[in-house]
């Protein structure tokens, strides 16, 4: 495989081609098992060719614009132009060795959810220049699921620098759920991360609450990273994960309450 596609899933063999077509998308694609995002259910998702998948509906639209008025997972929205290169395509995936990549993946990733894969829904950009020409990108979208757990799993390989407007994140129709990837150009998203694995983002994104951290009482002792959904400001820096530390100490404080 070539180096550019190094960080994605295997794709191409099995996949589904979409339209060559300027700000096109694909038909509505029936998924085999429904998948949850945020409180809502879907059996059907669209892979529009401007680097986003919708639910309800096709989204022509090459506007990066995150709050919209749909549930929208935009892996990198902007003007792509498959006409001039490159391929875009999906496929609904139930082997058992991308199960067990993608779950392998999620356990790494959040290893205090409980998961294990039955679906996984893949698509990818593969060397897909931007309308106004300048270079192209390789990126990929991974929804992994099972009934009752949903996880975006995006990976990017080599993205070329552009002049024009581009986002990546996700977006619910409420607006209570949204997430922009915090890098200042495009081509940052093959060397950023929020998981600590450089070209790769991953999400929780059903709505249930992940499970708590529990740690044996020690001198000095600190939680794993724990994910931030949305980047946190701390003055000039933008912070994707955070830890909890205790530090124990030999004497009692004021505070101490003392048994009489």
């Amino acid at each position: 495989m070539p180096s550019t596609t190094a960080n994605l899933l295997p794709f191409g063999v099995g996949d589904t081609l979409n339209p060559i077509s300027d700000d096109g998308s694909s038909q509505a694609i029936s998924l085999q098992q429904p998948f949850k995002y945020f409180g809502s259910t879907y059996n059907h998702i669209f892979v529009n060719n401007n680097g986003h998948l919708t639910f309800t509906e096709p989204l022509y639209s090459y506007n990066p614009i995150l709050k919209s008025d749909r549930d929208i997972i935009a892996p990198l929205w902007t003007d792509l132009d498959n006409r001039r290169g490159g391929s875009i395509s999906y496929r609904e995936d139930t082997s058992t060795a991308v199960l067990a990549q993608v779950t392998a993946a999620v356990k790494q990733y959040f290893p205090n959810i409980p998961f294990a894969a039955t679906s996984a829904f893949v698509a990818t950009w593969d060397s897909v220049p931007y309308y106004n020409g300048g270079g192209v990108v390789n990126f990929q979208v991974v929804l992994a699921y099972s009934v009752h757990r949903s996880f975006i799993l995006i990976n990017y390989g080599d993205v070329a620098a552009t002049t024009q407007s581009w986002l990546a994140g996700y977006h619910t129709v409420d607006s209570v759920n949204s997430y922009t990837i915090p890098v200042k150009s495009a081509p940052e998203l093959s060397s950023s991360s929020n998981i600590n694995v450089n070209g790769h983002w991953a999400f929780h994104v059903d709505g249930s609450p992940n499970s708590n951290i529990v740690k044996t009482i020690a001198d000095n002792i600190s939680s794993e990273a724990i994910m931030v959904h949305q980047g946190f400001k701390y003055f000039d820096c933008t912070y994707s994960q955070i830890f909890v530390s205790i530090i124990l100490s030999n004497t009692l404080d004021a505070h101490t309450i003392r048994s009489s």
